[in-house]
């Protein structure tokens, strides 16, 4: 069985601190807020403003040439006409570019023709990775390794980036692909699918994987999530990756489309290492970000994080019996029974 180092094949080479067992990993730097949304509703107000200026404008000469074109004779009348029609189909282009009204204006309304529009503004946006994982440290705990990893992988500037996040259930790798889905810039460019979901066979399933390929935006970045596999699923990776990459022979569409596809990896406890050396055989272009399990102390902080969201307190002696009642099945569930046992003593209005 081909094997590998882990944390070797990825981005930069200052790596050393890598090389360390796994299940222990899991340091995400301060990040600041960055405006975004302000700038695009800023953007959008001028555009409007400028706009309805120019429609003013055009309206007006039209009118003064509509009248001139009554005075005058036949031929100058045709003339007069023609341009009155031309500059009622300049206004409208004009127009209908500058307000993004539809895609009829072209040059005006497309992103390379205009890049000071509202559209190239949003599909020229940088992905604001700190802002990012700023939100998803604050609800996916104890995985600092994990996520700097990740963001690291999801920062680069390769036009796929593929990563496979690994760890037992519970410990928050599903969570962490949920915010990133929610803090995503594009939403409209993020597909998500669950391995697990039942379908008659398995050409059907990845058929329905293939369809998200179709669904890529050059507007953009495009985000896949394919998650609840298992580690026998790995050979799906490299078979997608590809037609990620090659899009059925046409590799400059491929290169002029920016993908980042996350595949979520459940493992089990029992057999943590047997599974984990056989992840090792997913592609090299393939980032690997270990999600560490889950101890009493981990648990703790799950449990003290929800009374806190919930602003709530709690006895001491419920604190301990929940915690260790998490435990019984901390390698199955890691902390997603915290929630249930909070509602099984007393907390009953948690939704």
């Amino acid at each position: 069985m081909h094997s590998r180092l882990s944390y070797t094949r990825t981005e930069g080479s200052n790596l050393s601190d890598d090389f360390e067992d796994p299940r222990k990993r899991g340091i995400l730097r301060k990040s600041s807020c960055h405006s975004y949304r302000q700038q695009l509703q800023s953007s959008q107000q001028g555009n409007m403003l400028q706009g309805l200026m120019i429609l003013t404008g055009m309206a007006t000469l039209v009118v003064v040439l509509w009248f001139q074109s009554m005075d005058g004779n036949s031929d100058d009348q045709m003339n007069l006409q023609t341009c009155v029609s031309r500059s009622l189909n300049a206004l409208w282009l004009g127009v209908s570019g500058i307000l993004y009204l539809g895609g009829t204006a072209k040059g005006f309304g497309s992103q390379d023709a205009d890049p000071d529009s509202p559209r190239a503004f949003h599909c020229n946006h940088k992905l604001d990775t700190m802002r990012i994982f700023r939100q998803i440290s604050k609800q996916v705990l104890n995985q600092e390794l994990a996520l700097a990893r990740l963001e690291r992988a999801i920062r680069s500037d390769r036009p796929l980036r593929s990563i496979a996040l690994l760890g037992p259930p519970g410990v928050g790798k599903t969570l962490t692909a949920m915010v990133l889905r929610q803090q995503f810039p594009w939403p409209e460019n993020v597909h998500s699918y669950s391995w697990s979901t039942y379908v008659p066979d398995g050409a059907h399933k990845f058929n329905v994987i293939r369809n998200f390929v179709e669904q890529l935006s050059f507007c953009g970045q495009n985000l896949l999530i394919i998650d609840n596999l298992s580690p026998c699923d790995y050979s799906f990776v490299p078979t997608y990756n590809k037609l990620l990459l090659e899009r059925e022979g046409d590799a400059h569409l491929a290169g002029n489309q920016s993908v980042i596809v996350v595949y979520i990896f459940n493992l089990e406890m029992q057999y943590y290492w047997q599974q984990y050396e056989l992840l090792q055989q997913l592609p090299m272009d393939t980032t690997i970000v270990n999600y560490r399990p889950f101890g009493r102390s981990d648990v703790l902080a799950c449990l003290e994080n929800e009374l806190r969201l919930e602003q709530r307190t709690l006895d001491l002696r419920t604190i301990s019996h929940i915690v260790g009642e998490a435990m019984l099945d901390v390698d199955d569930a890691g902390c997603k029974r915290i929630r249930q046992l909070l509602m099984q003593h007393g907390l009953t209005d948690l939704q």
